[in-house]
């Protein structure tokens, strides 16, 4: 699973990296959101973990983009500066989750695989639907 993480702080970006390479998971992390936005215009990813406060632009930003290129990347937004108004409208964009800093990596790798095999049923269901 291709993931792009986006993240302002560095050590945050640099450990939570650390953890999903050490899953298998391929990585792509970026500290600025213009940065990701274009890289998000070039590659595909299967899934973009994005704080919402960021330099450049921020983590709404991206998930409309992110959206508007492919509705099925699923996006999970992650931030110290949690209201209510900003979870609400980051689900009505079609965020996955809306993670609170500080969180567990334990938490944000739990929902990762829970991702994997949501795709893994949805890949099979095509798979026999074709079938049929």
């Amino acid at each position: 699973m291709k993931i792009m993480l986006v993240e302002d702080e560095k050590i945050t970006r640099k450990t939570l990296s650390d953890i999903l390479k050490k899953e298998k998971y391929d990585v792509n992390s970026f500290g600025d959101g213009t940065e990701a936005l274009n890289a998000l215009k070039q590659e595909k990813f299967d899934v973009i973990v994005t704080d919402l406060r960021l330099p450049g632009t921020n983590g709404l930003d991206i998930l409309k983009t992110t959206k508007e290129i492919n509705s099925n990347t699923i996006v999970i937004i992650i931030t110290a500066y949690a209201t209510v108004e900003t979870a609400i409208e980051s689900l009505k964009l079609g965020a996955y989750d809306y993670l609170l800093k500080p969180f567990s990596p334990e938490k944000l790798l739990s929902i990762l695989k829970h991702i994997e095999q949501l795709s893994n049923v949805l890949s099979e269901n095509e798979k026999l639907k074709s079938r049929l």
